[in-house]
């Protein structure tokens, strides 16, 4: 399950951090909003929400094998 979770987080770090890059792109800016000067920072709140949510899905994309695994006898587990 921790396996899935840092996986999860790892993933929703990288995403934030490819998401700050493509909205701070000057490209990108002049593209969706020509001639404004004052563009507002990267919410802070977006990149913890979407961390948080990336770890929920962590938790419950790991919670499920986890809880087969534990409900397998070991015997069975190593003998298949």
């Amino acid at each position: 399950m921790m396996e899935s979770v840092v996986a999860a987080i790892a993933a929703g770090v990288i995403g934030v951090a490819v998401s700050i890059a493509i909205v701070q792109n000057p490209a990108v800016q002049n593209l969706i909003a020509p001639g404004v000067q004052d563009l507002p920072p990267y919410p802070l709140e977006a990149a913890l929400i979407a961390l948080g949510a990336s770890a929920a899905v962590g938790v419950l994309a790991g919670f499920m094998p986890a809880l087969v695994a534990v409900k397998v006898k070991v015997i069975d587990a190593i003998r298949y």
